[in-house]
């Protein structure tokens, strides 16, 4: 993996900048910022990994998993790109996390002080602090289950701007590539449900239900 300023290089190839290209027009067919000029390819940011099937935005620089470069052509970005930009839209009119998570902590909290003022202090805190340990999972995965939602939905728009088989194609490709972080992701037992990524298998699933 490179330096953070290697990542965000003008385009160096005729790849990146058709694919920079692609983003753009795929963001004016969905109405959205198209001010994209630099592109980098890394499988890991600090403490971020990028997927296979996954690309990032962020104002005028894009970032792709390097382990993908060339395997997919230009164009076949596109179903992945307008899935990013639909979610980082849906994301950008919701309210933030923590605002889910905070009632049910303050809930959890005056819970345990109403225990206790009626028992010993000492009590309120035990149960106050179990209540956190039991809670905090589930408070966890409703977050991250709504995240997971949330990209499924934007697949579904990408979808409908896109095409379903084109998408479908595209993420099938990836899958047959049989690369370490697919096949790890398809692999989760209990941590899926404290994951907000989909696998590739619930993706394709959540497509092929889809009425375009």
């Amino acid at each position: 993996m490179g330096s953070i300023s290697d990542l965000f290089l003008v385009p160096s190839d005729r790849y990146d900048s058709e694919i920079i290209c692609e983003g753009n027009d795929v963001c004016q067919k969905l109405k959205l910022p198209e001010n994209v000029r630099t592109i980098g390819w890394c499988d890991r940011v600090l403490w971020h990994t990028f997927h296979s099937d996954e690309c990032f935005f962020h104002t005028r620089k894009a970032l792709f998993p390097a382990r993908m470069k060339g395997r997919l052509g230009p164009k076949e970005w596109r179903p992945l790109i307008a899935s990013f930009r639909m979610f980082w839209y849906i994301q950008s009119n919701l309210p933030g996390r923590g605002l889910v998570i905070l009632p049910a902590v303050f809930l959890t909290l005056i819970v345990a002080g109403l225990i206790a003022r009626f028992f010993e202090a000492d009590i309120g805190v035990t149960i106050g602090l179990m209540l956190l340990l039991v809670d905090g999972p589930v408070f966890v995965n409703g977050v991250t289950q709504g995240k997971k939602s949330q990209r499924l939905q934007a697949d579904l728009l990408a979808a409908r701007a896109e095409g379903k088989e084109e998408f479908l194609f595209v993420l099938r490709k990836i899958q047959e590539f049989g690369l370490s972080d697919v096949i790890k992701t398809e692999k989760r037992h209990l941590s899926r449900h404290f994951s907000s990524k989909p696998s590739l298998t619930e993706r394709i699933h959540n497509l092929e239900l889809f009425n375009e």
